[in-house]
């Protein structure tokens, strides 16, 4: 394809020779105002003549750096599929004006999407996609339900900005924030910071310091003294960063103010979900799948919900094509490499341009079943057929076990938890952005030789085990500490003795320090075969760093305090109140 691109001001037009369109053009910073009058700006993709769907991104990352634009969907390919398409910079980031404040996008969503509707390129349709924060702005938007508004494509959205975004069990996703933060969204703060060059050249050096050594920054206690200083980076340069760390309360006026869960009744309009096993967000991306389903505004929005979950970390990939998956220490194979661009163009197509068929699920959900590395298409999330199965934890002599039936005998195994020597993240559904800290399912075994990690194993199952659904667990535990952190992780053993991550979680509690207690522990969700000859592994420990701040058994928080204490923990076993996690097994 000869493509001849002709710049005139601030438009662009791109002549084809030989394709649909005879010409592209691309408008850059168009002023859309909002109701308060603040001017947002966008890119705008397009045919030359006619009017055409939209399809609108907005972006707090800048719209003219390809983590802004293509990360998601090629525009040109939208526009060659007869779409225009909207880029745009949210209030306060890059290009557009005003003071950015995390995830309150509702009334500029609601304003952009009317913007878009009535140009005169536009067919009145408007559909939104991306992922991460941009299903974030879809789904802020869509609560708010403007009128021409007819699909959204949200991919990674969270549900609740406080759990399974800012918080986990209890526990401050320390690892993600610092480097979401000081990675990537600091850097576009820079246009909007009043800073001298000696300033900004400080602040780059403060911010490189941190992201070099990372696991072990986070351990230089109190926090607060590194990132709570008002002239250090996050305070000069993302200053909400204080909100996530200060309310520490899900019941907090701020998160309810953002909070997308609690706005499910308000969701009208078609939605293809999309998140990963292995992404932080997966929780909240089914949570908001399982939410507007149960309780949208209408029928039509509780019917017209569709689910894709796959094997990838955060960023699913855009194409097919040859080649396989690979995330963490697992390959998952050719199957695994779907072809998200075209997915998403199907459902756009279907439900913006009335293309019947173009959007080809079949079924509401389409599940990746890892283990077995298949797709598989489903009616429901979750799955009405799914056993909720306890496996008992238990031990012979030093050897922890995990039983299929209930242990009678009361017994304890114990280990010590010291902050300042936490159990290193080693995969999982996470997003700290360092390439020392793996994500994915990844091999446990050298972590499992850790004084302060517990192992419980069945023997080799007889047949395959199929767990899909949400994993739980329920542990009978006491502490020496008056407050303190337990965690749980699934595993899957090969043969060969390899243990390798399923789904894991934490939680954060306060006790009465030697009385016995029970504490929920959620992994999460994970569709995973235990294949025949294999064996199903637990690990329980006290931390997960830098993904989780470490919690110093005092009572105080890691922002607050440089004191701490090792804490004597014991997990109890037997009877009915003894220690299990509970698997959802699909029956064969």
């Amino acid at each position: 394809m000869f493509v001849e691109i002709n710049e005139t001001g601030r438009e662009l037009t791109v002549s084809q020779s030989d394709d649909a369109f005879s010409q592209v053009v691309i408008e850059r910073d168009v002023e859309v105002p909002m109701r308060d009058g603040v001017i947002l700006r966008a890119d705008v993709y397009r045919p030359a003549d006619g009017h055409w769907p939209v399809l609108l991104k907005r972006t707090p990352y800048d719209k003219n750096l390809p983590f802004g634009t293509l990360v998601d969907l090629d525009p040109m390919t939208a526009v060659l599929e007869g779409f225009a398409v909207v880029i745009q910079d949210v209030r306060g980031r890059a290009s557009s004006d005003g003071r950015h404040q995390p995830f309150d996008e509702r009334d500029d969503g609601y304003d952009t999407v009317e913007w878009c509707a009535v140009q005169q390129w536009c067919d009145g349709n408007v559909g939104m996609y991306g992922s991460s924060y941009h299903g974030a702005t879809q789904m802020a938007a869509a609560s708010t339900r403007p009128p021409h508004l007819r699909a959204i494509s949200p991919i990674q959205a969270s549900s609740d900005y406080y759990e399974g975004r800012s918080y986990f069990g209890g526990a401050f996703e320390l690892g993600a924030l610092l480097t979401i933060s000081l990675g990537t969204t600091a850097y576009g703060s820079f246009r909007f910071a009043d800073l001298d060059k000696a300033e900004l050249r400080r602040l780059r050096g403060e911010i490189g310091e941190v992201l070099a050594a990372l696991p072990q920054v986070v351990l230089e206690l109190p926090l607060s003294e590194r990132f709570g200083r008002p002239e250090g980076a996050l305070s000069v340069l993302t200053p909400w960063f204080m909100d996530w760390v200060e309310k520490t309360s899900p019941d907090d006026p701020y998160w309810e103010s953002i909070s997308l869960e609690r706005r499910h009744h308000d969701m009208d309009v078609p939605s293809l979900h999309v998140s990963s096993w292995f992404d932080q967000f997966h929780v909240g991306t089914l949570r908001n799948y399982e939410g507007i389903r149960a309780g949208a505004a209408t029928d039509r929005a509780r019917g017209d919900q569709y689910l894709i979950v796959g094997p990838w970390n955060h960023y699913p990939p855009r194409t097919g094509g040859q080649g396989s998956i690979r995330v963490g220490d697992v390959d998952f194979g050719r199957a695994a490499k779907l072809n998200m661009d075209g997915v998403q163009l199907g459902w756009f197509r279907q439900r913006l341009k009335g293309e019947a068929g173009a959007f080809r699920q079949r079924k509401r959900v389409k599940l990746f079943v890892m283990g077995r590395n298949v797709w598989r298409d489903e009616d429901e999330w979750p799955l009405a057929r799914a056993v909720e199965t306890p496996l008992y934890l238990g031990a012979t002599g030093d050897s922890g076990e995990l039983l299929w039936d209930q242990v009678d005998q009361h017994h304890a195994t114990s280990y010590e938890y010291d902050p300042m020597n936490p159990v290193p993240t080693h995969g999982g559904a996470h997003l700290v952005l360092d390439s020392a800290v793996i994500q994915g399912p990844v091999v446990q075994n050298a972590i499992e030789e850790r004084d302060d990690v517990l192992t419980f194993t069945t023997d080799p199952v007889s047949a395959d085990v199929e767990v899909t659904g949400w994993v739980n667990a329920d542990l009978r535990v006491s502490s020496s500490a008056v407050s303190t952190d337990f965690t749980v992780r699934l595993c899957d053993v090969h043969p060969d003795g390899k243990s390798v991550s399923v789904c894991d979680g934490i939680r954060r509690v306060r006790c009465e320090a030697g009385d016995a207690f029970n504490v929920q522990v959620g992994l999460g969700a994970t569709s995973h075969v235990f294949l025949k000859g294999h064996r199903l592994r637990i690990q329980v420990s006290s931390s997960n760093s830098p993904r989780f701040d470490v919690n110093p058994n005092t009572g105080a928080r890691a922002w607050d305090t440089d004191e701490t204490v090792t804490a004597h923990q014991q997990v109890h076993f037997g009877g009915p109140d003894g220690s299990r996690i509970v698997l959802p097994i699909i029956p064969y």
